[in-house]
């Protein structure tokens, strides 16, 4: 009992579990040079045991989360106990050099070391703090000689220089017709495409809703005006409300300086989305239809119940919880790539959600997966023919189904609107002469059939 009660009091005083898992994650390499900086400038500060700490976790990076080791390892190959190993850490901490996060999943509870490079000698000795930790810690005479070591060599003060360098047309030689017609040429941008919404449409979202909760991670309002066109992009496509943008925003903060990392974001949102659909059992009340109708196509009288069901369901319903509906209809599920090519076709904004979503429909009934190649082709003509709705996107589909449109898009397979009564070929008898058998093999095959029956 006792020996028990030292150990969780250790522990308590360690702060750290050895059977705790840990993950490593890097945002960049570590060079020679680094390693040179970490040995100059950071062990006097942190100590031996920190600095094997901080090389052997660099070492240590893991691609999957799932693939984690436990602390136990860490402490066995750095020959400490947990006491140690926590003083180690925090001071990595401190000056830094790491970012530790605490979280758990279904194996357990682990923490995330995120690392960090060490500074440029030029920053390090111009942060007061660490520049005046390092004198106190190896006095005048070695700091002023590491100054030294780490200031970048100048030219000198004391005596002319005549700059000689050549340029680049001294040492390489272009006609001048070729430098004028390049430099009429205009300059490509390369810059990546960012969805674009109207003022009506980003005022469906509560951006000052999503400022207040983002505000206890010190993630500015300009940051958020900044990326506004791209979060908005995904709560259109996904459905997320203001308070899980925020949620998503705090789960993906480039923790240097808690910026919006839209990139990571997007990603996250992705497999969040795939897990829904995916792994968890949907509610069936949440597949249900509101009462009031969306739009007023949906009303014709053209449609069929479930024409207006259809188009009722497209104007209600996020692109992204429409796949996935559709997908639990057909006993399908909800591929990675699929969500790529309807948020790409969203980004470009040629059409609007609902018809969108009719597409999806569309295309599900006749092909097993969503393409690029086959949402180009129906959106391409979509667009052309200026479908705006859901119930213009579904007499879209009727009309080339009789015949009336263009060549169709898909060949198609539903038995909704393809199917054609089965008929067997019939032979033209007239062409043919009848066939005389003879009578002796006629009695013989009857004879055959006879003795079958009586041996049966």
């Amino acid at each position: 009992m006792l020996i028990h009660q030292l150990a969780v009091l250790q522990m308590t005083e360690a702060k750290i579990d050895p059977l705790w898992g840990y993950w490593v994650t890097t945002e960049d390499f570590l060079t020679d040079y680094d390693r040179q900086v970490l040995l100059d400038l950071y062990q006097p500060l942190v100590g031996s045991n920190a600095l094997s700490l901080y090389q052997l976790l660099w070492n240590q990076r893991q691609a999957l989360v799932s693939e984690r080791n436990q602390h136990a390892q860490l402490l066995n190959l750095l020959d400490i106990d947990a006491p140690h190993f926590y003083q180690a850490r925090i001071k990595l901490e401190a000056v830094a050099l790491m970012h530790t996060f605490s979280t758990k999943d279904a194996l357990g509870q682990y923490l995330i070391y995120q690392l960090h490079e060490p500074l440029r000698p030029q920053e390090f000795f111009r942060d007061n703090i660490l520049k005046t930790f390092l004198y106190e810690k190896i006095g005048r005479y070695d700091y002023e000689r590491l100054q030294t070591k780490y200031q970048p060599p100048r030219l000198p003060q004391n005596q002319p220089l005549t700059d000689i360098t050549q340029s680049f047309l001294d040492v390489f030689h272009l006609s001048s017709s070729e430098i004028l017609k390049m430099a009429q040429q205009p300059t490509a941008k390369t810059t990546t495409k960012v969805p674009h919404y109207t003022k009506d449409q980003l005022a469906t979202f509560d951006w000052q809703l999503l400022t207040d909760y983002t505000a206890s991670y010190h993630v500015s309002s300009q940051d958020i005006a900044q990326h506004q066109n791209e979060l908005f992009n995904v709560h259109a496509f996904y459905g997320v409300t203001e308070i899980e943008m925020a949620d998503l925003i705090a789960n993906t903060l480039n923790v240097q300086n808690n910026s919006i990392d839209i990139r990571r974001l997007q990603n996250v949102a992705q497999k969040r989305f795939e897990e829904r659909v995916n792994i968890q059992v949907r509610d069936e009340t949440n597949n249900q239809l509101q009462p009031e109708l969306m739009a007023k196509d949906s009303q014709a009288q053209e449609f069929t119940k479930a024409e207006q069901q259809l188009i009722k369901q497209a104007n209600q319903l996020a692109p992204g919880d429409f796949l996935a509906a559709k997908k639990q209809q057909l006993h399908g599920f909800v591929g990675s790539a699929e969500t790529g090519v309807l948020r790409r076709l969203q980004q470009r904004a040629v059409l609007p959600l609902p018809v969108i979503n009719i597409l999806i429909d569309y295309i599900l009934n006749n092909s097993a997966t969503l393409t690029q190649s086959l949402v180009e082709t129906v959106a391409n003509d979509w667009v052309q023919n200026n479908i705006r709705t859901a119930g213009a996107a579904v007499k879209r589909i009727k009309a080339r189904a009789n015949g009336s449109g263009k060549s169709s898009h898909i060949r198609r397979k539903s038995a909704r609107n393809s199917y054609q009564p089965h008929q067997e070929q019939t032979t033209d008898w007239s062409k043919h002469q009848a066939k005389k058998v003879d009578p002796e093999e006629l009695a013989k095959l009857q004879q055959q059939w006879r003795d079958f029956k009586n041996n049966s």
